[in-house]
């Protein structure tokens, strides 16, 4: 994702609806991506969940805005920092996020020492994860953080490995859903099975209520 610049993608997204051929879930994302941003205050409150090694907080960095980076795998947090450990306009906190404050295993891929990897790394086990390392890292409660900013958030960008159910769970039931002026999530319904009811719930509740401001496909 974001291999181009936008002006680049946006010349050839529109090429490809005149050639009425359908974009790839990629595209789809960054199309998605960028309609948002564009619609979205300059200087507004971006929140990268599962920020890896930064390249959506250069993104929105880009628009402007002010970053919240959450990435709790050290290995792409090390290249996070070398790129915006030094930028004013981004926080990075080394943890994870759930709907409740804990101490939590986290698992990460045998081949970490490539960091497009880490992508992978993750609060719940897949078969990824086999013989790969096995972490103890601090989760906060995303929805008392939210809450204890006590600022207008633009957006809220989730790629959390599954962790965004138990998030968005949280979230609706808390009603800040209301406060968010986009969210962007990433959902992994192919490697975690066992969520999709819980998934299929929330997507039936954002259907119901029409919630354009939120979507479940990105990514």
């Amino acid at each position: 994702m974001f291999s181009e610049s936008y002006p680049e993608f946006m010349l050839r997204w529109h090429l490809y609806r005149r050639w009425k051929r359908p974009p790839n879930p990629t595209r789809k994302a960054e199309f998605t991506f960028y309609q948002l941003m564009n619609s979205s205050p300059r200087d507004g409150l971006f929140i990268d969940l599962g920020a890896n090694v930064g390249d959506v907080t250069s993104r929105a960095l880009g628009y402007g805005m002010r970053v919240i980076a959450f990435e709790p795998d050290p290995v792409a947090r090390k290249v996070l920092v070398e790129r915006f450990g030094a930028n004013d306009r981004v926080t990075i906190i080394p943890k994870a996020v759930g709907a409740t404050a804990r101490k939590a295993v986290f698992y990460q891929r045998p081949d970490i020492a490539n960091v497009g990897k880490t992508q992978s790394s993750s609060l719940l086990e897949t078969h990824e994860h086999t013989s790969g390392s096995k972490l103890e890292v601090e989760v906060i409660d995303l929805v008392q953080f939210l809450r204890d900013l006590r600022e207008p958030i633009s957006v809220i960008k989730m790629d959390i490995e599954g962790a965004e159910v138990e998030c968005l769970e949280a979230i609706f039931d808390a009603g800040l859903y209301h406060n968010v002026g986009g969210m962007l999530v990433e959902t992994h319904d192919r490697l975690f099975p066992h969520l999709s009811e819980r998934l299929d719930r929330i997507r039936d509740r954002i259907a119901a209520e029409r919630l354009s401001h939120i979507s479940l496909d990105w990514g």
